[in-house]
């Protein structure tokens, strides 16, 4: 098979797995889903901050993720880095913006020693990450019977695409499932506030991501100040949207809501497959709900120890978040 276009499907399924749900990518580096990201936000600023306080830090938890949904750019992981480690001239500017709270969300985020730091690196709870093990063990749950529903499909070489789409897939099938028990078990309101939050954010936001990376974004590029302030604004304004769609689908009941991911994900994955190899191949949502339900089943009985590990630690980092 032409290792290119074996590259070529990697990347369009992790395209894939940034738009179901706004995470991953690489596979293991940003391991926890929005809602997940919202979840911890919330439980550190609970009764410290105002209502629209909040609102502001839940987003920014999430923010760090905006430029997922670019993963075909070249700069894609120039700009992961910028949003994931480079956080000190954005504190500084968002203090000098009024924007703490959104700052102290954003931060909680991190992978320097944050939220996805704690969970992928540190491994506190077990000696490997928790989404990554997870994920490993779905995909063997996961490849054969991917394989046998391209195999009815008519896919030639059924086993290799099934091999080339599974570990990713099954990363963020196992990312979704954690966001559907967050809303299930600890904060089913999660889907709401997530809308809330992406609705009512301030509107200097963009203001101060262009302040604290754009002149940065420009000079790696090689475009104008303006151009690259352009950018971003746009990448915030696509995430806000596709994070309030996400929350959306979190606020429905729970057998709702993995109907909603699995219809579009069904979309964008046959899209994806026709792409790749020039004929009509339909996996149907009801095969993605299974999946999704797959997923669920893998974690529902662990998945609380890795969020409250990961919880305990950003609370002991209170003085490294800075809360307002």
């Amino acid at each position: 098979m032409n290792s290119i276009k074996g590259q070529k499907i990697k990347e369009l399924i992790k395209y894939f797995c940034c738009l179901i749900c706004l995470t991953v990518i690489p596979s293991q580096a940003f391991p926890w889903g929005p809602a997940t990201h919202a979840y911890l936000a919330n439980e550190l600023s609970r009764e410290k901050l105002d209502s629209n306080e909040i609102c502001d830090a839940i987003y920014g938890a999430m923010l760090p993720d905006l430029f997922n949904l670019m993963l075909e750019s070249r700069d894609y992981e120039y700009w992961v880095v910028q949003t994931h480690y480079h956080l000190t001239k954005l504190k500084n500017k968002a203090r000098r913006m009024g924007l703490d709270a959104f700052a102290f969300g954003f931060v909680s985020h991190n992978e320097r020693w944050g939220a996805d730091y704690i969970a992928h690196r540190r491994k506190r709870v077990k000696e490997e990450s928790y989404v990554v093990r997870k994920a490993r063990f779905l995909d063997y749950q996961l490849r054969p019977q991917l394989e046998a529903v391209l195999e009815e499909a008519g896919l030639p070489w059924a086993f290799w695409w099934a091999g080339q789409i599974s570990p990713d897939l099954s990363h963020t099938l196992i990312e979704v499932a954690v966001d559907l028990l967050i809303k299930r078990n600890e904060y089913p309101a999660i889907g709401l506030e997530m809308l809330r939050s992406s609705t009512v954010r301030s509107p200097a936001i963009p203001d101060l991501l262009v302040a604290a990376y754009g002149r940065g974004f420009a000079h790696h590029m090689g475009i104008s100040y303006e151009e690259a302030s352009q950018l971003i604004r746009d990448a915030e304004e696509e995430f806000q949207n596709e994070t309030i769609h996400f929350g959306e689908a979190l606020a429905l009941e729970e057998s709702e809501a993995i109907k909603e991911l699995a219809d579009q994900g069904a979309v964008l994955l046959n899209e994806i497959l026709k792409a790749a190899i020039g004929s009509d191949v339909t996996l149907t949502s009801q095969t993605l709900e299974e999946f999704i339900k797959l997923a669920i089943h893998e974690i529902e009985e662990d998945y609380r120890q890795e969020v409250a590990a990961t919880l305990s630690y950003l609370e002991a980092s209170r003085g490294f978040l800075r809360l307002p």
